[in-house]
């Protein structure tokens, strides 16, 4: 009993002493304890580092792709030396200042509809306007024309043209030729695409 007397008495000479302990006010001249707080985080958006090269690897894997399916679809079942000519005609448009400047500009060059879908039979390469469908069927004629334009856009700048700067082509096997066949320079014959240089100042 004595003990709890003893406290109870230590814990009221506490409160007067010791200024600003809770349930005891301040005077004027006493000094308020402050409980101390962890710093405050806080909470900053930071904005994400751009990183340029890949950009330009997206970019380059775009044009990769738009290259890979006009040899695939205009030239899958050729040599490789087919392929690779598409792929000259494709590179002699984007560096001509009569066409646009991108691989993929140049393939899907034509009228639209306000939808976005090509007209149909009124683009540059027919397999993107022939009214069929657009994606590659899965298969080696696929990861060949894959395989075939990564090495041309990686390269490009370095090869000799086999085409001797042919911008356009049509099959040999077309019962009438196109009638700008008749105009433009025949540069040389290919598996079976015959291909053209037209009179362009490049």
């Amino acid at each position: 009993m004595l003990k709890k007397v003893y406290a109870f008495l230590m814990v009221i000479v506490a409160t007067i002493l010791i200024p600003g302990v809770v349930g005891v006010p301040l005077g004027k001249s006493s000094t308020k304890i402050v409980i101390p707080q962890l710093p405050s985080v806080s909470l900053v958006k930071t904005q994400s580092i751009k990183n340029p090269n890949l950009d330009i690897i997206v970019q380059n894997q775009e044009q990769i792709t738009c290259l890979a399916k006009n040899i695939y679809f205009e030239a899958a079942t050729q040599s490789t030396a087919g392929k690779l000519a598409v792929a000259f005609v494709t590179k002699n448009r984007v560096d001509s200042t009569h066409f646009p400047s991108t691989f993929c500009d140049v393939i899907y060059e034509g009228p639209h509809y306000a939808s976005g879908h090509p007209k149909r039979d009124r683009c540059q390469f027919s397999w993107y306007c022939d009214g069929m469908g657009d994606d590659p069927r899965e298969g080696y004629g696929w990861r060949n024309s894959q395989s075939v334009a990564k090495w041309f856009y990686d390269h490009k700048d370095r090869l000799m043209d086999i085409t001797d700067g042919a911008t356009h082509y049509h099959a040999n096997w077309m019962q009438k030729f196109p009638k700008w066949s008749k105009k433009y320079k025949k540069n040389v014959t290919i598996d079976d695409h015959i291909f053209y240089k037209r009179s362009y100042n490049f």
